[in-house]
């Protein structure tokens, strides 16, 4: 998997980061903790690379190499935890 960003969440809390696949079609977004620690990865098959992120307020809006949007409300407790 190949690394395309990396952004530090406003509260200080964490990291997303977001990349892609040499194949063209698979794309992954991860939620690290503040020292980089891997809380939680997302793997798809068919979204494309993730080429970026913008965060509006407890929202992470990521966009693919395609211009497609996906928007993670962050504090939904899916998404604010580790998964074991």
């Amino acid at each position: 998997m190949d690394l395309n960003f990396e952004s530090s969440l406003r509260d200080r809390s964490g990291w997303m980061s977001g990349g892609g696949s040499g194949l063209g079609t698979i794309g992954y977004l991860a939620r690290l903790d503040a020292d980089r620690s891997l809380l939680w990865v997302l793997a798809m098959g068919s979204s494309n690379p993730f080429v970026g992120v913008r965060h509006e307020g407890t929202r992470a809006v990521f966009i693919n190499d395609r211009g497609n949007l996906l928007h993670l409300d962050l504090t939904d407790p899916a998404l604010a935890r580790p998964h074991r």
